[in-house]
C-alpha cells in the first residue's frame, strides 16, 4: 500500500490548523451542534437509544479484541519470524502501537485526564453546572474523564484505519465491491460513534474532530516508521554523524 507521506502529512497539518481556527473562532459550531440533540427539560433522548448503546459497546468490544490479539501476536510472530494468524509481525505492531499510542497514552492519558473541559450534558447552557470551554484550553470544570477528547472515537478511528488495512492486505482476494464495502464499513463505524457520542451528550464536536486527528496523526507517524522506512533512515544518519 503505498501513501504519499509527505501530501498526508502537509493535510494533517492543515486539518489540525483549520480546526483549532474554526472551534476557537467559533464556539458556536460545538454549541449548535449540541443544540440539535439537547431537548430542555429533557436533556439528551437519545442516550436512552437501546440500539445506539448496543451497537456502540459492541465495537468498543471489537476494538478492545483487536488490540488484546495484536499485542499478543505481535511478540509472537517476532519471535518465531513467521506470520501469525496470517500477518508478519510488523502489521501487528503498527495494530499494538496505534491503539497504545493514540487511544491509550495520548487520548486516555493525557488529555482526557487533564483537560478539564465539561462534557456537553454537564454545561450550563446544557442542563449542567459546568461552563463550557473552548477546544483546547484546559481548565478546572471537569476532575476525570473529562470531555476533551474522546477515548472511544480515537478508538473507533483506529478500528476503521485497521480495516483499511487490512483490505489492503488482501486485497488480491476480494472484489472491487468487496473492497469498497469493507471500507466503507470502516468509515461508517467511526462516524457512528462520532454521531452517538455527540447525540448523547457525552462529547462536543470538536472533542471527535480531534480525538480522530490524534489517530490519524498516530498512524501517520507509525507508518513512517513502521513501513516507509523512517526509523532506518534515521538509524542510518545517526550513525553516520556519529
Amino acid at each position: 500500500m503505498k501513501i504519499d507521506m509527505v501530501r498526508t502529512g502537509w493535510a494533517l497539518l492543515a486539518a489540525w490548523l483549520l480546526g483549532f481556527a474554526l472551534f476557537r473562532t467559533f464556539p458556536g459550531i460545538d454549541l449548535g451542534v449540541t443544540a440539535l440533540f439537547y431537548k430542555p427539560g429533557n436533556g439528551f433522548p437519545e442516550i436512552s437509544n437501546a440500539l445506539w448503546e448496543f451497537l456502540r459497546q459492541r465495537i468498543w468490544d471489537v476494538s478492545i479484541v483487536l488490540f488484546l490479539v495484536a499485542l499478543v501476536a505481535w511478540p509472537v510472530a517476532a519471535f518465531r519470524k513467521r506470520k501469525t494468524l496470517g500477518l508478519p509481525a510488523r502489521v501487528w505492531a503498527f495494530v499494538s502501537l496505534l491503539y497504545l499510542v493514540a487511544p491509550i497514552l495520548i487520548v486516555n492519558g493525557v488529555l482526557k485526564a487533564n483537560s478539564g473541559r465539561a462534557r456537553p450534558a454537564n454545561v450550563d447552557l446544557f442542563g449542567g453546572s459546568h461552563q463550557f470551554t473552548l477546544a483546547g484550553t484546559f481548565t478546572d470544570q471537569c476532575t476525570r474523564n473529562c470531555s476533551f477528547v474522546s477515548g472511544e472515537v480515537a478508538a473507533a478511528v483506529a478500528l476503521a484505519v485497521v480495516i483499511w488495512l487490512a483490505v489492503e492486505i488482501w486485497r488480491r482476494a476480494l472484489p472491487l465491491w468487496g473492497v469498497r464495502y469493507i471500507r466503507a464499513v470502516g468509515v461508517l463505524l467511526a462516524l457512528f460513534i462520532i454521531l452517538q457520542r455527540v447525540g448523547t451528550g457525552r462529547h462536543f464536536l470538536s472533542d471527535a474532530y480531534f480525538a480522530g486527528l490524534v489517530t490519524l496523526t498516530t498512524a501517520w507517524l507509525l507508518w513512517g516508521v513502521i513501513f516507509a522506512g523512517w526509523g532506518a533512515a534515521l538509524g542510518r544518519r545517526l550513525r553516520r554523524e556519529s
